[in-house]
């Protein structure tokens, strides 16, 4: 997805960025909460069913969006976005 694709991305109001319960795996991947994703998916237009054959970018794109807005409004750093951050993985 490219970068200006993160900016127009909408979110879906009365969730907080905790409600993604983002989370590492034991096999390092990322987890969160996929029906989250899905109500995005669907207030954005994106087909859920493809963006699961390939959720790497529309997940960071997500993630990059929903945490800078959390971290915009005042809320707390969250250890894992920092770490991924610190990675480069494109959420800084």
């Amino acid at each position: 997805m490219p970068t200006d694709s993160v900016l127009t991305l909408k979110l879906p109001e009365g969730y907080s960025f905790a409600d993604l319960k983002v989370r590492r795996c034991d096999d390092d991947a990322i987890d969160l909460d996929m029906d989250l994703v899905k109500l995005i998916c669907s207030i954005n237009g994106l087909n859920f069913h493809k963006v699961l054959q390939n959720p790497g970018p529309v997940i960071t794109s997500i993630l990059t969006l929903w945490y800078k807005s959390h971290l915009a409004e005042g809320g707390a750093p969250d250890a894992l976005m920092e770490e991924l951050k610190s990675q480069g993985q494109r959420l800084n």
